[in-house]
């Protein structure tokens, strides 16, 4: 095993009360007299590493200092200078942008002409699908071309016919926004990784750490507030599906770039109340036989926060309306062309090779889209005689479509066609050879038509209060969260211990009458200034035991004062431990009297 780094840098020449930490600081500061001068403490250099059956004694203490209700309020440029790795870890809510998505086709539909123009021709193209009405439809170079044939045959305009099938308005949409967006998230949006699963706290339910995000949503964190979404694009962008298999397939994303997002004003504020035991507990590092300090807030994170008191969290200035002030939305098409399907079988959907694309290719979002709006068409059969024919029984043309979505076409021999009409299909598949054919205007081949539209000041449609809501709800339910951002906000560590001494609270809230010994947890390795922690949590025995082959533990992880988390034992005068620490070094350990109540002398033995 490679041994950590115990080197520690020169102490200064004389340690001031901030270093207790930023929240038992403020709370000091803010209880004592303005009079009174900081208070000093020389300090003596580290001692040397113990050697084989060498031993040293030390004398732990163990404080108090209880803010209840106190409130630190941080800045927006305070809350920057938090470690990325902690605002990150620090999830908010999974932000439904259904109306982002509809916002967005919205304001492509209705780009001033000037803008459509300027667009690349596939967007161009797009702009004129999303408008596609009955009276508008343009059937060349596709399947329902020779429903043209139909219409001039018996004197019937095709828009008819198509708002006959449809129940569509000649000049209503032939596919509504709302269908079009809920295609667009389940097959683009909600099929990419980062919008299925987020990072969290392990705990039993997700042991891995790794939580579903709610269905057409993303996860906002504490990083996307404070830095105004700057990381949208890469979070959204191009993706491996297997986040273990980073060469391997990917999802090409849906976001392109996006900018202007301005979610934190600049006088934006986080205050957060606490109920907190301000002060570190003091622990022995057995590798330099010192004493050591180990931040106290990870074992209080569940009685950290008064969830009753509506002001235990207060965010304030947050943006009024959250919009994205450039937004630029990318949806792949396939190279190949695909053709509808002319079966039923396999049913329900049949036989087209667009079910067996990607489902965040453009043809695929269209027949998900045709699927949807068939659903919402009644079956039915409308006949039609020639024209200035009316009162005649003679039907010259029949178009149905049953529950299915499955549509025919049928034309009376007796009426003469250059072109037969077209063959039976599902509704989806007409819609696919209809898109497809005007998708590709302009000249643009099969492989081509790649859309990307870059669209202004899209609202994400979410009020600031819905917003503030929904996040005081999250954190409430899963403290966990901010247990990172807690010990920002109290960093007090200083050292690398082994175990630490805690003294139980008693009924009549009274410390000291009973002595533990807490072996340290994985919260409790201290983290450097960029969020990470300086060493890993290496013990291969974590905990206490009676002997020194380390075979007889005696510790357990019993819950005191809410906490389940470490292995601990209670100690009395004369008892004699063994443990080993990190580097896989093995001590004794003899406790001896206590000098007060507060006050634990122990001696330190390493025996392998």
């Amino acid at each position: 095993m490679e041994a950590r780094d115990r080197t520690r840098p020169a102490p200064p020449a004389a340690r001031r009360l901030s270093r207790l930490g930023p929240l038992v600081a403020a709370a000091l500061s803010s209880a004592l007299p303005s009079c009174v001068e900081a208070v000093t403490v020389e300090q003596a250099p580290p001692p040397s590493a113990l050697g084989m059956n060498e031993s040293r004694t030390l004398t732990l203490e163990f404080l108090r200092f209880d803010a209840r209700g106190f409130a630190k309020t941080l800045t927006l440029d305070e809350l920057k200078a938090i470690p990325r790795p902690t605002l990150e870890g620090i999830w908010l809510l999974d932000l439904d942008i259904s109306t982002l998505i509809e916002n967005a086709l919205l304001k492509v539909m209705y780009l001033p002409p000037a803008e459509i123009a300027a667009l690349p021709p596939a967007s161009r193209n797009l702009v004129g699908l999303l408008n596609m009405t009955p009276e508008n439809a343009d059937l060349r170079g596709t399947s329902l071309e020779g429903l043209l044939g139909v219409g001039n045959a018996v004197g019937l305009p095709t828009s008819k016919i198509l708002s006959d099938l449809t129940g569509a308005a000649g000049n209503e949409r032939l596919i509504p926004v709302q269908i079009t967006s809920q295609a667009v998230l389940e097959n683009l949006v909600s099929t990419h990784p980062n919008t299925q699963h987020r990072r969290g706290p392990p705990n039993d339910e997700h042991p891995d750490g790794v939580y579903p995000v709610a269905p057409h949503s993303i996860p906002v964190t504490l990083y996307d507030v404070v830095t105004d979404f700057a990381g949208l694009a890469a979070q959204f962008g191009p993706t491996p599906l297997d986040p273990d298999d980073p060469d391997g397939a990917e999802h090409p994303g849906f976001i392109k770039a996006a900018s202007g997002v301005k979610a934190a004003l600049d006088d934006f504020t986080m205050t957060v109340r606490v109920d907190v035991n301000a002060l570190p507990y003091k622990g022995v590092d057995a590798t330099m036989a010192d004493v050591a300090s180990v931040n106290s807030t990870p074992g209080q994170i569940d009685t950290l926060f008064d969830f009753s008191q509506e002001d235990w969290l207060v965010l304030d200035n947050l943006a009024r309306n959250l919009s994205i002030g450039e937004l630029t939305l990318a949806i792949p098409e396939n190279a190949m062309l695909l053709p509808g399907g002319t079966s039923r079988e396999p049913a329900p959907r049949g036989n087209s090779p667009v079910w067996e694309q990607p489902l965040w290719e453009f043809e695929h979002i269209l027949a998900r889209a045709g699927k949807l709006r068939a659903a919402q068409i009644e079956d039915h059969c409308s006949t039609y005689a020639p024209a200035g024919t009316s009162t005649s029984d003679f039907e010259a043309v029949k178009v149905c479509i049953d529950e299915s979505g499955w549509t025919e076409i049928s034309v009376d021999e007796s009426v003469i066609l250059e072109d037969p009409p077209p063959a039976p299909s599902y509704f989806w598949d007409i819609l696919l050879d209809v898109a497809q054919a005007r998708l590709h205007d302009g000249g643009l081949a099969e492989g081509e038509a790649n859309l990307e539209v870059t669209l202004r000041d899209v609202p994400v449609g979410v009020k600031t209060e819905d917003l503030v809501a929904s996040i005081k709800e999250n954190l409430a339910s899963d403290p966990a969260v901010l247990k990172d951002m807690a010990l920002e906000l109290n960093n007090n560590a200083a050292g690398d211990a082994d175990f630490y001494l805690y003294q139980p609270s008693t009924e009549s809230g009274v410390a000291g009458q009973r002595d533990y010994l807490y072996f340290v947890a994985p919260d409790d390795i201290r983290k450097d200034a960029d969020g990470a922690r300086v060493r890993d949590y290496a013990y291969e025995s974590p905990g206490f035991f009676s002997d020194p082959a380390l075979e007889k533990k005696v510790s357990t992880t019993e819950e005191i004062d809410g906490d389940a988390l470490h292995e601990k034992v209670e100690v009395k005068a004369g008892d004699t431990l063994y443990f080993a620490d990190d580097e896989a070094r093995r001590y004794e350990i003899r406790i001896g009297d206590k000098p007060s109540p507060h006050r634990l002398s122990l001696t330190l033995t390493r025996i392998q």
